[in-house]
């Protein structure tokens, strides 16, 4: 994991913009599937950037932008969702299982002080 760019309050806070605008455009547009896709993904992938999680990012652009490119393009969803969805899947397992173990104090503490000059900065 790398450092963190923002916080996790201020990332969470980018991020649910991002999705409140993409439901604005769904809604302006009048398009709900597949680019209900990208309005998840997206903002999902931006939190996990801003918070140093880059393989969690791509991984998770890969799912969305590859299952919005498979419903979009008429591609045969019946064997690329599948190996898409097993890709993430199996990315989640080995992350979980064979990955760095929980945050530390340090790490938190570090959250927390970034949130402070942020609020100081104001």
């Amino acid at each position: 994991m790398k450092e963190p760019i923002l916080s996790t309050r201020k990332s969470h806070i980018l991020s649910t913009l991002l999705f409140l605008v993409g439901l604005l455009a769904l809604g302006y547009f009048k398009t709900f599937w597949p680019s209900i896709l990208l309005v998840i993904g997206i903002p999902l992938a931006l939190r996990q950037y801003l918070v140093g999680n880059r393989y969690d990012m791509a991984v998770s652009l890969f799912v969305f932008i590859g299952a919005f490119i498979t419903a979009q393009f008429d591609i045969a969803w019946e064997i690329v969702l599948p190996v898409i969805f097993t890709i993430g899947g199996l990315y989640i397992l080995f992350r979980e299982f064979f990955g760095p173990k929980e945050i530390d104090e340090v790490e938190k503490e570090i959250d927390q002080e970034k949130e402070i000059e942020e609020e100081t900065k104001k």
